[in-house]
């Protein structure tokens, strides 16, 4: 089993041979160095059209998805609507339960519950974050969850299971996205230096674990064996600024506007910017640009080789590889009857 156990930055080091393979195959034709996530996504969603029409035709009825809304978080709002157009597009029955914020343990339990004993529903997502008075029990509510209608990979089974084997049946959706985004530049990560900011159970710890590790997939094998650093709260901000000074790829998923300057940077790294929270600066008013992500995006792109930008970067794709997970695990519970 894969394990972390940080204190202050652990480093994952996987060691390669002195003969490091390179990918021969073209790279993508650079007219910006903005990356985003639409092209990436449309060609998931594609293959997820396709994948639904024949769920339909085989079982005579559309894959069924249901989340969870507790309370009003506006970024949780702004993931549910994404979702909800996207699965709608592909195909996909889709329904939200909205809680109000005050909802109390055991009622949250008990939807679950019935989600659970339905046979007609395929997935269910609980939106996180939860309201205060429910954050200390989140891991209790997620494991509620069935693993086979678990379409995050967050539940207990689901999660160790990829520890264990980092090639489970499905793969948390926001580290399929950037794992999507890093096959699109399409560049071997053995040798690279990589930090990710945040350890979050859910984000940085099986990022680290998949961007490390030794894999004979070779679909996936340009996107293994980097040397990642894990920065997080307890990170001084000068040893924060030097490992990222230092990394070929910065990946930021802590959710606090512009936490990653241009100093921070060296020039021609890569910049992957999976936070995003909400803006009521002036300028974020005037440009209509409330989201927003880790990132100081403006500045940052003009030193960065590439840069997803938020909103349009890994959202779109993680919405679309969760809506892939969707599809996986509905024809394996059709499969298992």
């Amino acid at each position: 089993m894969f394990r972390l156990s940080i204190k202050h930055i652990v480093k994952l080091t996987i060691f390669q041979s002195k003969f490091l393979i390179t990918d021969s195959s073209p790279k993508i034709q650079q007219k910006s160095n903005i990356l985003y996530g639409k092209p990436i996504a449309e060609r998931i969603i594609k293959r997820c059209q396709n994948e639904c029409m024949e769920f339909i035709e085989k079982y005579q009825r559309h894959p069924k998805l249901v989340t969870i809304l507790v309370g009003g978080n506006e970024s949780s709002k702004l993931y549910v609507r994404n979702k909800q157009r996207i699965a709608e597009r592909v195909g996909i029955e889709f329904h939200i339960i909205n809680h109000l914020m005050h909802i109390t343990p055991l009622n949250l339990f008990n939807t679950i519950q019935q989600l659970n004993n339905d046979d007609n529903i395929d997935g269910i997502i609980l939106q996180l974050p939860l309201p205060l008075h429910l954050i200390d029990k989140t891991e209790q509510f997620i494991n509620a969850i069935r693993s086979d209608k678990d379409i995050d990979a967050h539940s207990i089974s689901n999660y160790n299971l990829y520890r264990q084997k980092s090639t489970s049946l499905i793969t948390i959706p926001v580290v399929a996205a950037v794992r999507e985004i890093l096959l699109e530049i399409n560049e071997p990560l053995q040798g690279k230096d990589i930090v990710i900011i945040g350890r979050s159970k859910y984000v940085g710890t099986p990022l680290a674990l998949m961007l490390s590790q030794q894999t004979i997939e070779s679909k996936y094998s340009l996107v293994s064996g980097a040397t990642v650093t894990i920065c997080h709260r307890d990170t001084h901000l000068d040893n924060l600024t030097w490992y990222c000074k230092h990394a070929d790829i910065v990946i930021s998923a802590v959710g606090r506007p512009k936490v990653v300057t241009h100093r921070m940077i060296k020039e021609g790294a890569i910049v992957i910017d999976i936070g995003i929270s909400k803006s009521w600066t002036d300028k974020a008013v005037m440009h209509n640009r409330r989201f927003v992500g880790d990132v100081d995006f403006d500045e940052v792109k003009r030193i960065a080789r590439w840069i997803t930008p938020v909103p349009g970067g890994v959202g779109r794709v993680t919405v679309a590889c969760l809506i892939s997970n969707l599809l996986e695990l509905a024809r394996q519970r059709k499969k298992m009857k």
